[in-house]
């Protein structure tokens, strides 16, 4: 009886070990993945003002 006590106790405490390092690596990579979000969307965002402003030079 005490084997299983202590295989579930280990097995528990690994999962959780396992769960809560795959949560840090998650995190970070969604942490990186909008910073490249934000960058492509500023980038995104100055062209098309950089359209806008030609367009409107063209006109006048």
């Amino acid at each position: 009886m005490n084997f299983w006590i202590n295989f579930w106790t280990i097995f528990f405490i690994a999962s959780l070990a396992i769960f809560a390092v795959l949560a840090v690596v998650v995190s970070i990579g969604g942490f990186f993945n909008m910073l490249s979000l934000f960058k492509t969307l500023t980038m995104q965002h100055d062209q098309e003002q950089e359209s806008t402003r030609e367009e409107g030079h063209e006109q006048t």
